[in-house]
């Protein structure tokens, strides 16, 4: 059995003549959560459905489980839950029927672990889908998807229209199900304070481009925000590859810098600074410099 839960190889997708994705290589492991970030309308939904199959690449191959995406049958869907961004339902059915018409349907089903969600969920059974508020209709989609006990699931933005405390929830659930001996979740969300509550590895698009594949940790790593007092005004400029963001305020200078190191400092040092110091920086902070116009000149 391969590592690899989920692989993407020089994936081009084009949409009206415009490149959505261009050249993406990914390669998930099993066991992972992998967070998939992106502003509004990069492609993280596209890349998504090409994975599932719902879509043709316009060039490039994906796989899943070892399958090519396209060539996902009955048996390997089995092995894949799928949360989507909306919880698409069938709207008619009430929701105790549609349970049990997905049990019916499953490859294998835990019903222990789908009754641990019901009771946190609290879902009304005799109501229609149609009739349940948003949030309700995507805990109930979260449930369905776990209960099938996925090798992999992916989670489109699947936290949307829940509320702080449903949000916690949901990720608590998360965690137990990667727990699980080789469970893989790839989890896109604009919420990226949950994504770094629980994501093991980040992916950043834009511009078409994967230009963050790594773990948190590493991330935090290459890309530093340094607060440089000087004693008088700031130096106009600062001789440093990598920098993506510089502001001047008083005798204050902040740049954000991509793979600080001793030598960057070195060459800071020469400008004789009064005081240097590290700004810790979130994912959204992380996100935001990534996400820079200015990052794709700097080797992120």
């Amino acid at each position: 059995m391969s590592d690899i839960a989920i692989e993407v190889r020089d994936l081009v997708k084009y949409y009206g003549g415009r490149c959505v994705l261009d050249g993406i290589n990914l390669k998930i492991h099993r066991g992972c959560i992998y967070g998939l970030l992106g502003r509004n309308g990069i492609g993280k939904t596209t890349l998504i459905r090409i994975l599932l199959g719902q879509e043709p690449a316009s060039r490039g191959r994906t796989f899943v489980l070892g399958t090519e995406s396209m060539q996902l049958g009955a048996r390997q869907r089995g092995c894949i839950g799928y949360v989507a961004e909306g919880h698409h339902l069938l709207q008619h059915y009430r929701v105790g029927p549609l349970v049990q018409l997905c049990r019916k349907l499953s490859r294998q089903w835990n019903q222990s672990f789908f009754d641990k969600l019901n009771e946190t969920f609290r879902l009304p059974m005799d109501r229609r889908v149609r009739e349940l508020s948003t949030g309700m209709r995507a805990q109930l989609n979260l449930a369905l998807a776990m209960a099938i006990e996925p090798e992999v699931l992916i989670l489109d933005d699947p936290t949307l229209g829940l509320d702080t405390v449903a949000r916690r929830q949901f990720l608590e659930l998360a965690i137990d199900v990667i727990q699980r001996e080789g469970r893989t979740i790839l989890f896109s969300s604009h919420i990226l304070s949950d994504v770094e509550r629980i994501a093991d590895r980040i992916g950043v698009l834009a511009g078409g481009k994967l230009v963050v594949d790594c773990s948190l940790e590493e991330l935090k790593q290459r890309i530093r925000k340094m607060q440089i007092v000087f004693a008088d005004r700031p130096p106009d400029d600062l001789p440093l590859t990598g920098i993506i963001r510089q502001q001047r305020s008083g005798n204050e200078m902040v740049i954000t810098v991509a793979n600080w190191n001793a030598a960057k400092r070195a060459m800071v040092d020469t400008f004789g600074p009064r005081h240097v110091a590290e700004i810790p920086m979130t994912l959204e902070d992380l996100f935001i410099e990534c996400t820079n116009p200015v990052r794709m000149a700097t080797g992120i």
